[in-house]
């Protein structure tokens, strides 16, 4: 009898040990607070739009976050709050258990600036999205000159369609895009490439190239101010007028 009455006593020793380690744990995590912020950046390879330093300041406007309750911390308002910087293209943001508040963010990246005497200059990003110009950063990427966020669209689709091709990686330095959305090349280097509307750049990538290497050959290629592209399978090419 003596023996069960002892394990007995054992036993609601050890539940109430652990009832009472319980309630502790609900009290500090109830009062648990944000002691540091941890911040990751993905796709800001090249192009530093977005830095930690830069996150941090922009956090700091929001308000005092570090030392605030892990469980009254308005999320979606800093997730909102982070979202208004222009270069960020998505935020997960979440506390750990240890007290670290985590900000794991996506850089926008752009494909190319677009110079409008419109509606002035701004980006355009690897989604074919509107991006605004960045105070603190430039980035080195193809200028598109148009009249239109529409009309610059032909020009980045040029550039999608020409992606991984290192001839005309080298070669786009700036695109025009003309009233009737045809497009012409000014290279880092030499004439200047009109390539019309319907563009096939396996096909004029060949033409050009054949033009190129039989100009420098005969030492004439510098004679030509524009190289017309835009009538199929020819090349017809401007000289300079002196």
């Amino acid at each position: 009898m003596k023996n069960s009455t002892a394990t007995i006593l054992s036993i609601s020793l050890i539940l109430g040990g652990i009832l009472v380690l319980l309630g502790f744990a609900t009290i500090d995590k109830a009062e648990k607070r944000i002691t540091s912020i941890e911040i990751n950046i993905v796709g800001a390879e090249g192009t530093q739009f977005l830095t930690p330093l830069r996150v941090r300041e922009h956090l700091d406007t929001y308000g005092p976050v570090i030392g605030l309750i892990e469980k009254n911390i308005p999320l979606y308002e800093i997730y909102e709050h982070i979202m208004l910087i222009p270069s960020v293209l998505s935020a997960n943001i979440y506390p750990t258990l240890d007290g670290e508040l985590h900000l794991n963010l996506t850089q926008r990246n752009p494909k190319a600036r677009v110079h409008s005497e419109l509606e002035g200059d701004y980006y355009i990003d690897e989604q074919d999205k509107y991006m605004y110009l960045d105070e603190q950063f430039t980035a080195r990427v193809p200028i598109i000159h148009a009249n239109s966020y529409e009309d610059a669209l032909k020009g980045t689709a040029f550039i999608d369609a020409t992606d991984g091709d290192a001839f005309w990686t080298a070669l786009i330095d700036q695109i025009i895009v003309d009233k009737k959305g045809g497009l012409e090349l000014v290279p880092r280097i030499g004439s200047r490439v009109l390539l019309g509307l319907e563009q096939e750049p396996e096909v004029q990538r060949r033409n050009l190239i054949t033009f190129y290497r039989a100009q420098i050959k005969s030492g004439n290629l510098k004679n030509y101010s524009r190289i017309d592209l835009s009538y199929k399978d020819q090349v017809i090419a401007k000289r300079h007028a002196y």
